[in-house]
């Protein structure tokens, strides 16, 4: 495996080389001034300038690489019209009136998305038949079609399948039954993201690239000034949009997640033949495991999966070689598995795994946790944000605004704790699947 081109912290080469879109911005070199400054290029960020711009309202944008590159520009690229957590498990956190509210509005997710790429003309959309979500193991069966049916009572395009259906919708007999959702997408997130910034700047939205947020402080007069390194902003608002990717700059704000390494894939070409029968329909695969586990199709008739591996800390690779069983164990007939790429990036695990939208002070607000589903949340938090100003924010935003950083209790600490879960996941998997 030495020859495979792997560096944890590159942009898929399955992303870059579908858009090659010149995306030229300077480094910020001078003092200047706007009514926003948003701190990173990721879909958050994007969507959030956006926004702004498109309200009229001057916005900068400082990105400390280049856009896409954090979380947004490596995801799986699924957009799922759900959160990780079950709905029964939302209402309880939040309560009927918001959390029916955060439901409804990540059912909507991936139809937010669709428009956004018609309106700006964004291509980043990959053909597609939605979601097949399979039960790994009985226990599971039941727990997908209570889902299906609660969804089908609201009116959503689902349906739980069994069997033989499932199986000829997916190309493979492995799973006993799976749940169909048609709302969800197929995407490039790195051209899904770059298409939001491109479109930003066209509203109005001053970009640079190359140019970290060092620190952020209150000016005398009360407004906000942000110093990079060879310059500063001074505004009325700053909103960081940086998820797994904060550092240091605001006190205290990269403790309110854990950073956990995810992990992804793509194999070779596969022979058209042989993908034919591989997920007939386009539809992109995960299941009820406890790890993540999804494997779809790409437009360049590569296999993508998601992959295990080590998750805290920056060193160690893909764990290939448990990938490679993983598809022959859905796909037996593939044969031998040559990989094209694999790559790393950081997803941000809240305590709870639920979201957040902080306001740190009068005018500096945060968004983070999204626990590894970010593409439909990230698109979400980004309007939401928009709505965020001063001291005040809009009385019916889909999360509650906090107040104060929940920090994750003994933060030093926290990767050993949280390997030790994925561990005991990686353990209840295995368990489950004796129990098909």
């Amino acid at each position: 495996m030495s020859h495979l081109p792997y560096e944890p912290y590159s942009i898929p080469a399955c992303y870059q080389s579908s858009d090659t879109r010149e995306l030229e911005r300077k480094i910020l070199t001078s003092d200047t001034h706007s009514d926003a400054v948003v701190i990173g290029s990721g879909i958050t960020g994007n969507t959030l300038a956006l926004h702004l711009s498109e309200a009229g309202r001057s916005v900068v944008q400082l990105e400390a690489k280049v856009p896409g590159w954090g979380g947004s520009g490596r995801a799986f690229g699924s957009v799922v019209p759900c959160h990780k957590n079950s709905e029964d498990a939302i209402l309880r956190h939040y309560g009927t009136r918001r959390g029916t509210r955060l439901i409804d509005a990540l059912a909507h997710g991936p139809a937010l998305v669709s428009q956004l790429l018609e309106r700006y003309k964004i291509d980043a959309a990959f053909p597609g038949g939605g979601w097949a979500f399979g039960a790994h193991s009985k226990p599971f069966y039941k727990k997908l079609q209570k889902r299906a049916e609660y969804w089908q009572a609201r009116g959503a395009d689902v349906e739980y399948l069994g069997g033989s259906e499932f199986s000829e919708v997916i190309g493979s007999d492995y799973y006993r039954g799976g749940l169909i959702d048609k709302r969800a997408l197929s995407v490039s997130p790195y051209s899904y993201a770059r298409g939001l910034f491109e479109n930003a700047h066209r509203l109005g939205a001053k970009q640079y690239i190359n140019t970290p947020a060092l620190d952020v402080q209150q000016t005398q007069t009360k407004s906000w000034s942000v110093t990079t390194p060879q310059g500063s902003v001074e505004c009325e608002n700053v909103y960081f949009c940086t998820n797994a990717y904060t550092k240091g700059v605001w006190p205290g704000l990269e403790k309110g997640f854990i950073p956990v390494r995810g992990f992804g894939a793509t194999t070779a070409a596969v022979d058209p033949a042989q993908l034919d029968s591989i997920l007939p329909q386009n539809h992109f695969i995960t299941d009820t495991r406890q790890l993540w586990s999804g494997i779809r199709k790409l437009p360049s008739g590569q296999l993508h999966l998601g992959v295990g591996g080590p998750a805290m800390g920056a060193k160690g690779k893909a764990d290939l070689k448990v990938a490679r069983q993983r598809l022959k164990d859905v796909y037996p007939a593939i044969g031998s598995v040559e990989w094209g790429e694999s790559w790393s990036g950081w997803i941000a695990v809240s305590v709870d795994q639920f979201p957040r939208i902080i306001r740190l002070a009068d005018g500096v607000w945060a968004a983070q946790g999204y626990n590894g589903r970010g593409i439909a949340l990230s698109t979400l938090l980004g309007r939401e944000l928009s709505f965020c100003q001063g001291d005040s924010e809009k009385e019916d935003l889909i999360l509650p605004v906090e107040k104060k950083i929940r920090k994750v209790p003994f933060h030093p600490f926290s990767p050993l704790g949280a390997a030790a879960m994925i561990g005991i996941y990686g353990l209840q998997d295995a368990i489950a699947d004796r129990i098909k």
